[in-house]
């Protein structure tokens, strides 16, 4: 059952390359979209679609009391959307079917990182590690595979990768029907007799939650600010700093492998130290790594900080917070919230940095990601504080 977990969570990551790391350079290049602000919409939109599949689903999951029936329609999603692309030819039609089809793969990554928590409650921070480190190595296949099919003609290299994406994950869909074991757990209790109703009382007990929300702010501040700078890398690495596609390949590669290598150290760190000081100490090198990034232009200085591995730190802890802060009858909602969280960041940054980049140029956008960092980091700290300075990870369920 782990395998199969493990599979989905790497097949995600590598579709989550060609779409956020490629497709913008797709829209740029192949399609000839001349405003920043459209191609920073490629991104956002879907991650409004996101956003409500994560609150939603998650919901319906803690109302429901299952998880393998949102894992199956986590990965449709995905098949329809990776399928879909390459039969448009302009943005607007692109645009419409990333939003349709994120409502339905918006909850792949919640319902995982539920079902891994679930399945090792007193070891929560290692299946999320080992989870997020096969969504890396997702994202160093989709690296790496992506960039050396587009090596010789981006349009059609790109629909190479995204139809070869979408077939494996309809034969893993598949495999998930016909062998994954439902993780069931008792359903949240709920006053009303209707589902829906049940859903919304779910959320908004959940939204009401005081250490939830306030993780949530902080990684709405992070994330947006990496998705200012993330949702225009591929366009920023190759048209500003003038580096090749075949570098920005490497680039995100050598960023996936030091992220593969750190993910197993992960778990003991958050285990040790706690959710909240392995957070503040990963916001403060976002930080670090956004000022460097400003402050130069060197493309293979620029692809040295990008690759710093502080994805997992973040992940991982503000993951194990959810699920601490949620409990295990509401885990599917309380780890939607989040995900909705980094997904509406997700629009919130690109559509920023469209702005920025349209006003101001491109080189504005690693200033503005230094800002949101810095944001971040000042409520991480202040939550270690608030938190008298915890140096244990060890919570119940």
């Amino acid at each position: 059952m782990t395998f199969i977990i493990w599979a989905a969570a790497l097949l995600e990551g590598l579709s989550l390359t060609l779409i956020q790391g490629f497709l913008p350079l797709y829209v740029r290049q192949s399609l000839g979209e001349t405003h920043f602000l459209a191609v920073g919409a490629v991104v956002a939109v879907p991650a409004l679609g996101t956003f409500i599949a994560s609150n939603f689903w998650g919901g319906l999951s803690d109302v429901s009391g299952r998880l393998k029936p949102f894992i199956l329609v986590g990965l449709l999603g995905y098949v329809a959307a990776l399928a879909g692309y390459p039969l448009f030819r302009n943005d607007v039609p692109i645009l419409l079917w990333a939003g349709l089809a994120s409502l339905l793969y918006g909850t792949l990554a919640p319902s995982l990182k539920t079902y891994v928590t679930l399945a090792r409650p007193d070891r929560r921070e290692h299946a999320l590690a080992y989870l997020l480190m096969a969504q890396s190595i997702g994202w160093l296949t989709g690296s790496v595979g992506g960039s050396r099919l587009m090596e010789h003609g981006l349009g059609p290299g790109f629909k190479i990768a995204l139809w070869s994406a979408a077939a494996l994950l309809a034969a893993h869909t598949v495999l998930v029907a016909l062998m994954l074991r439902d993780h069931r757990r008792e359903p949240v209790a709920r006053q009303s007799r209707g589902w829906l109703a049940g859903v919304a009382q779910d959320l908004a007990s959940l939204y009401e939650n005081p250490r939830l929300l306030a993780l949530c702010v902080l990684i709405f501040f992070l994330v947006a600010g990496n998705y200012i700078t993330w949702g225009f890398f591929s366009v920023y690495f190759v048209e500003h700093l003038h580096a090749s596609v075949r570098t920005l390949g490497v680039a995100l590669a050598v960023s996936s492998i030091l992220g593969i290598a750190l993910m197993p150290a992960v778990g003991p760190l958050v285990r040790r130290f706690g959710g909240h000081v392995v957070l503040g100490l990963g916001t403060t090198l976002y930080v670090v790594m956004y000022l460097g990034m400003a402050v130069t232009r060197n493309p293979i200085a620029i692809a040295a900080l990008f690759a710093m591995p502080l994805y997992g730190m973040v992940n991982v802890s503000a993951n194990t917070l959810a699920a601490q802060y949620s409990g295990r009858a509401q885990r599917g909602g309380g780890l939607g919230v989040l995900n909705g969280t980094y997904a509406l960041a997700t629009i919130v940054g690109p559509l920023i940095g469209g702005w920025l980049a349209d006003r101001s140029g491109l080189g504005s956008i690693p200033w503005t990601s230094l800002g949101f960092a810095i944001v971040a980091s000042l409520i991480a700290w202040q939550a270690v504080w608030a938190a008298g300075g915890q140096v244990s990870g060890r919570n119940g369920d």
